[in-house]
């Protein structure tokens, strides 16, 4: 009756550490494809090659590139650039108004701008890492506390059967 009773926690156990294995190997692909993202993301461009090198992250593409257009759009007291973009484009078109000179400008202004909302993002990213970071250092206690509670439940099943098991003496 011992012996079933070890058996059933044995399996109860088991399940337990792959179920946290499980949840481990969640959280370390997603910090895997975090990093990913925000290597692709650094330099402020996303390419389509980029994006279709990591499937994994379409949607955080997709957010991404919607949100820069949105900030882009959004005054500065909302957190956006709209503002700061508007005053350098009239100062530019007072200089000079030409087709060029402000397609010059326009691509002068992007490049920090693009840098400038990827570092806003890869903040966030840094925050989302930390919150990872904190849950998988729960879950890898949890697991050693499982990982233990399942040795002593194999020990315990084993000296069960061992006591259960007749004993032969020989032949005298």
């Amino acid at each position: 009756m011992g012996y079933a009773l070890f058996a059933n926690r044995k399996i109860y156990c088991t399940n337990l550490v792959f179920r946290l294995q499980s949840e481990l190997d969640n959280i370390c692909q997603r910090k895997m494809s975090l990093m990913n993202f925000s290597a692709n993301i650094s330099d402020g461009v996303v390419t389509v090659e980029e994006i279709a090198s990591d499937a994994s992250n379409l949607s955080s593409y997709k957010d991404y590139l919607e949100g820069y257009e949105e900030w882009k759009t959004k005054s500065d007291d909302e957190g956006g650039a709209a503002t700061t973009i508007g005053e350098i484009q009239d100062m530019a078109s007072q200089k000079n108004n030409s087709d060029q000179y402000m397609a010059t400008i326009a691509e002068l202004i992007n490049t920090p701008l693009n840098e400038k909302y990827a570092e806003q993002v890869k903040k966030k990213l840094e925050a989302l890492e930390n919150e990872l970071d904190m849950k998988q250092k729960n879950i890898e206690t949890k697991l050693t506390a499982a990982q233990k509670q399942l040795e002593a439940v194999e020990q315990a099943e084993g000296k069960a059967i061992e006591s259960a098991t007749p004993k032969y003496a020989g032949i005298q």
